[in-house]
């Protein structure tokens, strides 16, 4: 679920209560208010929450044009998942460790074991530094964001059938930096997303859950949680627009076109999805930039190019897709 002052809360003001265009079909909706998530405080850790983490992933290139993918997050249990994808080769490094953690409360300043640190480098800015080390793959990317905090669901505050959980994502950041892969450190420049969430509660279900960059400047979260017999128990949907106007939908359709079955966990992942919302005329294929991006042979998450159409025009992009099966 940051991430100045009286810029970004006026940007935030301006967002919140405003309606937003949607579509050809010239509705509106009203993004609820007020905010239920603020800035920078809630960048920080909240003590007492039962769940919490940090997230990021990253598109990346090298400066011969090579793709790589990125992504790591942080638990409040003290657990990290790192990985990195060579996109050209096809080839999926990862790994999940456990270890001790300090993470500040009231801005983004997380340590994590002796090595890794994430954390805010200007007060008043949208700027951060990621440091991630592995055995054999590591991350060191400043990241800054060209667009406020997305409050996800509209106000920052997402209502599950199990409880409530406060969210907010930065959509767009500007990547650089350096990726190491098997004892070899690469330069790289590219885009990012981040995501903070925390709760009282745990999710006992599956979902499949995806982020969109498109190439147009608008972005886009949604996610669909599974029960153990498949059926969807809920669904859910944020826009950002280009202009950093906001959308909030849990009606839209979210189709597995294909699917790619593990060797190793027998685990089958949807590949290809298919997502249409009527409103927006949204419409939009999402395809894995290749299958074996399984982590741990518990949950598959990699990248994926997207492209379709969003308010009758036609666009393209990438993303990210976390499939986990249901518990």
């Amino acid at each position: 679920m940051r991430v100045k002052r009286l810029i970004i809360l006026t940007l935030l003001a301006i967002v919140l209560v405003s309606t937003t265009a949607c579509g050809s079909g010239g509705e509106e909706q009203v993004t609820p208010s007020p905010p239920q998530v603020h800035f920078p405080e809630d960048e920080g850790s909240h003590p007492g929450i039962l769940t919490e983490w940090w997230y990021g992933n990253f598109s990346l290139a090298d400066p011969e044009g090579k793709e790589y993918g990125a992504m790591v997050a942080y638990f409040n249990s003290g657990r990290r998942i790192l990985s990195i994808s060579d996109l050209e080769a096809k080839v999926f490094y990862h790994e999940v460790a456990d270890s001790t953690q300090d993470y500040a409360e009231g801005i983004l300043n997380l340590r994590w074991g002796t090595s890794d640190h994430w954390f805010r480098t200007v007060p008043d800015s949208l700027s951060y530094h990621l440091e991630s080390y592995g055995t054999e793959i590591s991350l060191d990317l400043s990241l800054n964001s060209n667009k406020p905090h997305l409050l996800v669901g509209g106000d920052g505050l997402i209502e599950w059938t199990y409880g409530s959980s406060y969210y907010y994502s930065l959509t767009r950041l500007q990547v650089e930096g350096q990726i190491e892969l098997a004892g070899k450190v690469i330069d790289v420049e590219g885009i990012g997303w981040m995501d903070h969430q925390w709760m009282n509660f745990m999710i006992m279900r599956g979902w499949d859950w995806f982020s969109v960059q498109l190439d147009n400047q608008a972005e886009i979260i949604f996610w669909q949680i599974v029960n153990r017999d498949e059926s969807i128990d809920s669904q859910d949907m944020t826009i950002m627009f280009p202009d950093n106007s906001v959308y909030h939908t849990q009606d839209f359709t979210l189709e597995k076109i294909d699917s790619w079955v593990s060797p190793e966990s027998g685990k089958a992942y949807g590949i290809l999805w298919q997502l249409r919302e009527e409103i927006n005329d949204l419409d939009l294929e999402i395809r894995a930039r290749y299958p074996e991006q399984e982590i741990r042979g518990n949950f598959w998450e990699g990248n994926t190019t997207v492209s379709g159409t969003l308010t009758g025009e036609a666009v393209s992009g990438v993303g990210y897709a976390e499939l986990v099966h249901p518990w």
